[in-house]
Formats: C-alpha cells, sequence, structure tokens
C-alpha cells in the first residue's frame, strides 16, 4: 500500500522494482505491471516488493566511464570533454534536457588497456540515456578527427625464459591474400 500511499511510482514513470526494470504500466494494490525495453511485461505482487528505483524523479543523472589509451594526455582529453559537452548543452536537440553542464570528475582509474576518466550530465527523466548516446557519438567523432586512440584489450606474448639464458626467438609467418601480394609485392623480410 506504500507504493499508493506515497506514490513511490506512478504510471508512465521508469522504475526498477527489485531486478527488474521498465516503464510502469499499472500500479494496483495488489501488484506493480513494469514492460521492459523487449516489451515483455512483468507483474510483481507487492507483497514481494523490497527495493523499488523511480529514475524519473525530477531529475537523473548519466554517469560515463571514458576509457582512452595511456599514451594520450589526460588534460587534453579532459579538455575535448569540456568542449563536446559544452556543445552538446548549445544543440537546440539536445540542450534543453541538460539541466547542468557536464561535470568532469578527472582521471577516475586505471584499467588494463586504458585510463579511465569519469564526467556525467544532470537530465530531466529519462533523458540520461539520449544524452548518454548522443554525447558518446559527438566525442568518437571528435577523437577520429584529432587522433585520440579509444583503447581495445592488448596481449604481450611472454615465451619464458630458460635459466641457461633468453628464449629462442619466436617466428612469425604473415600470410596474405593473392590480391593483396600481386598489388603490392612481396613482403620483406
Amino acid at each position: 500500500l506504500f507504493i499508493l500511499f506515497e506514490e513511490s511510482i506512478r504510471v508512465g514513470d521508469f522504475a526498477m522494482v527489485d531486478s527488474k526494470g521498465g516503464v510502469v504500466e499499472a500500479v494496483g494494490l495488489r501488484t506493480v505491471k513494469l514492460r521492459d525495453v523487449h516489451g515483455t511485461v512483468h507483474v510483481i505482487p507487492n507483497s514481494s516488493i523490497n527495493t523499488l528505483s523511480n529514475f524519473s524523479k525530477i531529475f537523473s543523472r548519466t554517469l560515463m566511464d571514458i576509457g582512452v589509451a595511456y599514451r594520450e594526455n589526460v588534460d587534453d582529453v579532459i579538455e575535448i570533454l569540456k568542449e563536446v559537452g559544452e556543445d552538446l548543452c548549445k544543440d537546440p536537440d539536445h540542450g534543453p534536457n541538460i539541466l547542468e553542464p557536464l561535470e568532469i570528475f578527472g582521471l577516475d582509474r586505471f584499467e588494463d588497456s586504458a585510463v579511465i576518466i569519469r564526467a556525467r550530465f544532470k537530465t530531466k527523466p529519462l533523458k540520461q540515456w539520449g544524452i548518454k548516446r548522443e554525447f558518446y557519438r559527438r566525442l568518437k567523432k571528435v577523437f577520429d578527427e584529432r587522433g585520440i586512440e579509444i583503447p581495445f584489450p592488448h596481449r604481450t606474448i611472454y615465451m619464458g625464459e630458460p635459466k641457461e639464458g633468453p628464449s629462442p626467438p619466436l617466428h612469425v609467418r604473415m600470410e596474405e591474400d593473392e590480391k593483396a601480394s600481386e598489388s603490392s609485392g612481396p613482403i620483406a623480410p
């Protein structure tokens, strides 16, 4: 009953009820109905609800972890994030859905193949996902234009070193298709 009386969620809100998330289609005395992104309707008995999270109240936030290669200058990347964020705020289609400028927390952590810079936007309710997607789209374009590497996992092959000296060299054989070899000639050793 607290769901009804406290107006924790209403029809049309986007909510997580325990582990199910979706748009609220009905709030009744006994059940809550949510439709998830795949179109599945989940009917959840009110008596079994332990945790309820409403993404539609007052404002939303979109948290972004942006990974760049270790070789990149973090200060330069942060300036690019600011530029892209400012441009997005000025955009007539997206700007009205952004409540505060991009907040950049800075270098957040080191991962295997990337340094992670954390940032977030404060948006109107339910607009956070569209803002995040558009920010990423624009950021990718600027990264490409300026040669900023978006990392992917790298692997170093270590063949080991015997006790009596260095490992023998690893011989790598490259194969190419016939068209490429005809047009470019043989590969030099």
